[in-house]
């Protein structure tokens, strides 16, 4: 009988946990998440390409290109909060009321981060700086 009272314990905790696992695994799907596909930032003159998986591959960190209204990195966690995509644009601080005349347009922002990061590299490997690299034709 002793016995009998340890296996139904046992399987009755196995399934609460297991329970629980799934219910752990299924919250991973809310929020916003990176684009899988690559994704056309439209321009003035011309639109860029962009692909998250390649960069994120490399290692490069999310808040390593987003940041807040304080200049502070966002985390994948923080973006996955976000209520949708439109929260990320760069537009929203890098307008003609951003305080610096040099980054007052998203172009502004990317050509100066981008083309930055692309000189300096990620283990060794560097990307981009000519305009054909990473805008459409």
């Amino acid at each position: 009988m002793e016995m009998k009272k340890i296996c139904i314990l046992v399987l009755l905790v196995l399934s609460v946990t297991a329970l629980f696992v799934g219910t752990s695994f299924g919250t991973e799907e809310a929020g916003l998440k990176a684009p899988e596909a690559e994704i056309i930032i439209a321009g003035e003159k011309k639109s860029a390409r962009f692909s998250h998986p390649i960069h994120l591959n490399l290692g490069v960190t999310c808040g390593q290109c987003h940041h807040d209204s304080q200049h502070q990195p966002l985390t994948d966690t923080d973006i996955a909060a976000m209520e949708n995509g439109q929260q990320l644009s760069c537009a929203n601080c890098h307008n003609k009321d951003f305080s610096d005349p040099k980054l007052q347009t998203p172009k502004d922002a990317f050509h100066a981060r981008c083309k930055e990061c692309h000189k300096q590299g990620v283990d060794g490997k560097t990307g981009p700086t000519k305009c054909t690299g990473c805008h459409v034709k």
